[in-house]
């Protein structure tokens, strides 16, 4: 089960600032937490806020003029650190993760025993840092891609994003840490956005053992994510091979289309069967994305290989003789040393590349960046916009004070009209939505109506068909109906029974000029006899709703004989 954040973790989070919402309410958050740190700010007095926005100032500028960014990424086997200054490399460190004993296997795993090797990792490499960029595995994870013209309507994004998530995903919110983001828009896939869920217990263990030390994230995100940064093509497949998970990315317009994670045992296997088994998978999911988007991927999209077991050469070459495409080196946009392994720690890389290498760095399309960090874990931290506005407010406060007095009765006055105004807003806000959320009940409602006309049609067309035919011994195969055109694929005994089958359709009187097949030797007695309804009628415009199509409906129903 999901761990809960302690009340001694949540009170300490509430002390410091930080905003603790629900998972998925990312923007609302921001805007809240901004808005209480400015009132908090403006509530002190002159010289205490001064001393509050000198130290938030001199953070911000000590981080600008440093460059310095620290990226963490944990996986059951191994931990990774790495420390860049201005998109050059100057620190890395990894250390193995001793496997858990018989006893402790069964036991929830020790965020305190996590946080002793993350300090013994960085203790190794002389890192220090209280602020880092971490990653999280895919595995146990789920993604969906929605199009953002099938999201349901609802008053708020937040509420149509939890109804696609209730109906979508396999796992409910106290398992798994929501959210969601716009993808950059292309020719190809226009509109979409990107719902992803990660497992609270893992985050949290994760979370708590960074805490443990001291260490507060900055941002998490998807491993997936920071391996196509660190590629940096418009299409590419990675498979980033680790002792106990590996992963398969495809990436399409730099964003990661298919982000797959499978576990595995690689420490009983040979290199043939390493190399077997991650030959098939990637292929099984190549296969899969082609059948899925013909054409979308080239054949010619360039393997990269990544991950701690990138380093085993012998595993290596007898992936690229298993392999259909091209595979090639990687090589960051980042100054790295010549003996970083950099295959080894392309994540960190990746990490360490958010807002420091330009966007869209080939001329094509912008790169994928998003932090899944939650909210109760994400601290409030104003921006240099937020420091610039709010010193520029308490300036302006100090110089005008000795005016302050003088317009005390206009502001009272102003405040009272502000007051009805925002009652009056507010009023309108209700209205407003009240007028929304009916909207989809009318279009239900002539949707409805107009499935009605059109089914009475039908059915009275049908019965004429089948009862005439039957009286007649005619066997009708199929009728296909679409709006007041029809078309009867008929087989008779004879020819006679042929033609008289269509006179008395046209005796009817439901049907109006019967067009029977081309005559031919021998006389035909089968065929699509054409007719056009008496009592069809046209789809009705449906409001208020404008139609996305105009087309009538064509139904192919099979008739019986008996």
């Amino acid at each position: 089960m999901a761990e809960k954040v302690p009340p001694a973790v949540a009170q300490e989070e509430r002390r410091a600032g930080r905003v603790t919402t629900e998972p998925g309410e990312i923007e609302e958050a921001e805007e809240t937490g901004a808005a209480k740190g400015a009132q908090g700010v403006l509530a002190l007095s002159v010289g205490d806020a001064l001393k509050t926005l000198a130290k938030r100032f001199a953070g911000l500028l000590q981080g600008g003029m440093t460059g310095k960014i620290v990226t963490v990424d944990i996986d059951d086997s191994t931990i990774r650190i790495v420390e860049t200054r201005r998109g050059e490399v100057k620190k890395w460190a990894s250390l193995a993760i001793p496997a858990p004993t018989e006893e402790e296997a069964g036991a929830p795993p020790d965020p305190r025993a996590l946080s002793a090797l993350i300090k013994q990792t960085m203790a190794s490499a002389g890192i220090k840092a209280n602020r880092v960029v971490a990653s999280i595995s895919g595995l146990y994870s789920v993604n969906r891609f929605v199009l953002l013209t099938s999201l349901p309507q609802r008053p708020t994004l937040q509420e149509s994003v939890s109804m696609v998530i209730r109906e979508t995903m396999p796992l409910t919110e106290d398992k798994l840490y929501f959210s969601w983001y716009n993808l950059p828009v292309s020719q190809e896939q226009p509109g979409r956005m990107l719902i992803l869920g990660v497992p609270r217990n893992i985050v949290d263990y994760r979370m708590r053992a960074l805490k443990n030390i001291g260490i507060s994230p900055r941002s998490l995100e998807p491993r997936a994510v920071a391996l196509a940064r660190v590629v940096n093509r418009e299409q590419a497949v990675i498979l980033n091979i680790e002792p106990t998970s590996f992963d398969i990315i495809i990436v399409i317009n730099k964003v990661p289309e298919v982000m797959r994670t499978i576990a595995w045992e690689s420490s009983g296997l040979g290199w043939d069967e390493k190399a077997e088994h991650l030959a098939a998978s990637l292929d099984l999911t190549r296969d899969y994305f082609n059948g899925r988007h013909p054409g979308l991927l080239n054949p010619d999209t360039p393997l990269f290989i990544t991950g701690q077991l990138s380093g085993d050469l012998p595993l290596v070459d007898r992936l690229k003789g298993r392999v259909n495409c091209p595979v090639e080196s990687l090589a960051p946009p980042l100054q790295c040393p010549a003996h970083l392994p950099v295959s080894q720690f392309a994540v960190n890389l990746g990490l360490a590349m958010k807002g420091v290498v330009a966007d869209g760095a080939e001329g094509g399309p912008a790169q994928f960046d998003i932090n899944i960090l939650p909210d109760a874990y994400r601290p409030w931290r104003p921006s240099a916009k937020q420091v610039y506005s709010t010193v520029l407010i308490v300036a302006v406060i100090a110089l005008v004070f000795p005016l302050f007095q003088l317009t005390t009765d206009a502001m009272g006055k102003t405040a009272a009209l502000q007051r009805q105004f925002n009652a009056i807003d507010v009023q309108l806000q209700i209205k407003s939505a009240e007028i929304k959320r009916r909207e989809p009940l009318q279009k239900a409602i002539n949707e409805y109506k107009q499935i009605l006309d059109l089914g009475g049609n039908v059915t009275g067309d049908l019965e004429i068909i089948n009862g005439e035919a039957q009286k007649l011994g005619v066997k009708v195969v199929s009728v296909t109906h679409e709006g007041i055109n029809i078309g009867v694929n008929a087989e008779a005994p004879s020819y006679l029974a042929f033609r008289e089958y269509i006179t008395a359709l046209e005796e009817s009187g439901r049907f109006s000029s019967p067009v029977p097949p081309p005559e031919g030797y021998p006389y035909t007695t089968s065929g699509i006899i054409k007719l056009e309804s008496r009592s069809g009628k046209p789809v009705p415009k449906i409001e208020p709703a404008k139609p996305a199509d105009t087309t009538p409906a064509k139904t192919t129903t099979p008739a019986t004989q008996k």
